[in-house]
């Protein structure tokens, strides 16, 4: 093993043994999650894939981070919380609010902000618990519930908050999604994949378990609500670019040899490149030939597969 590999297993060792790593209960965070995976959580299954876990250990170390800046007055940070059975650590509590951090990547930051629908699972979660504090007293009933969007690979100017007021029916519904895992494991029946393949064999530690029989290759209809918003920003930007680079080709046509200012722009053509000498792999080709030798060859890698997002036509 390198160096390198040993600070790999030494962070991976490190996040094996934190308390929220070996919490046995379900937690707020999981609740809104797939239902197949509630139910290998519910049943204690050991986990059959070591997933990466760098993301969430990147979390919790800008979470401390920020812990030890806005510590202060009437200020507490890691709140332990409980409703209906379902544990959870509140990231801030004020005397009157609740704020959980999210950490994420910026093209996910701007896709939650442009549709705040996508945002419920996380809001069902820090109602829950904001719920378990206002039935401990430690929050009154109209208290504010929100979210600190802070995206990893962006600046300050990308941070963003939602917030609301304190909605017990948000904590219960995710409880009683909870409670229907339960309801259809007693009754034997399969709990939904609620995530697509590809998702599940990148981040799901039972996805050996749960989707190892399936075709990675099968065509599946995708039904989680922030990967059918990805997929359809995707498609929609690509479409967009395409227009653009038409749109741009077109103008080239006109003002292609202009040289000077316009408005605010000026235009000019840079430098002509300098002519090199490169093989000449027609002459090389009949030198060969004509010795009667064969043409060296070498394997190259094809092209790798290209993300294809086209929008379904609507039947007439």
């Amino acid at each position: 093993m390198t160096f390198l590999d040993d600070v790999i297993k030494l962070a991976k060792d490190h996040d094996a043994t934190r308390p929220r790593s070996q919490q046995v209960s379900v937690g707020w965070s999981e609740v809104g999650g797939c239902r197949a995976y509630l139910g290998y959580r519910l049943d204690g299954a050991w986990p059959s894939d070591e997933t990466d876990t760098w993301a969430a250990q990147r979390g919790t170390a800008i979470h401390a981070y920020l812990e030890t800046v806005i510590t202060g007055p009437g200020i507490r940070t890691e709140i332990d919380t409980e409703y209906r059975g379902i544990p959870g650590h509140a990231d801030i509590v004020t005397t009157d609010a609740l704020w959980d951090f999210k950490t994420t990547s910026l093209a996910s930051s701007r896709m939650w902000a442009a549709d705040h629908s996508l945002l419920r699972q996380k809001r069902v979660q820090i109602h829950g618990y904001a719920a378990g504090l206002v039935d401990a007293g430690e929050l009154p009933p109209d208290a504010t519930v929100g979210l600190l969007v802070v995206p990893v690979d962006g600046t300050f100017r990308d941070w963003w908050s939602y917030e609301e007021p304190f909605d017990r029916a948000l904590a219960d519904e995710g409880a009683d999604r909870l409670q229907q895992v339960r309801d259809l494991m007693a009754a034997g029946e399969p709990l939904p994949k609620d995530k697509p393949l590809t998702w599940c064999s990148n981040w799901c530690p039972f996805a050996s378990m749960c989707r190892g029989a399936d075709d990675p290759q099968a065509a599946e209809e995708i039904t989680d609500a922030e990967l059918v918003a990805a997929v359809a920003r995707y498609g929609e930007t690509a479409q967009q670019i395409t227009r653009l680079y038409k749109d741009k080709d077109g103008l080239a046509e006109m003002i292609r040899g202009l040289r000077g200012t316009a408005g605010e722009w000026r235009i000019g053509l840079s430098k002509a490149g300098e002519p090199k000498d490169v093989p000449d792999e027609a002459a090389i080709a009949a030198d060969y030939a004509a010795r009667g030798a064969a043409l060296p060859m070498t394997t190259k890698p094809g092209n790798a597969p290209r993300l294809n997002v086209r929008r379904i036509r609507k039947a007439a």
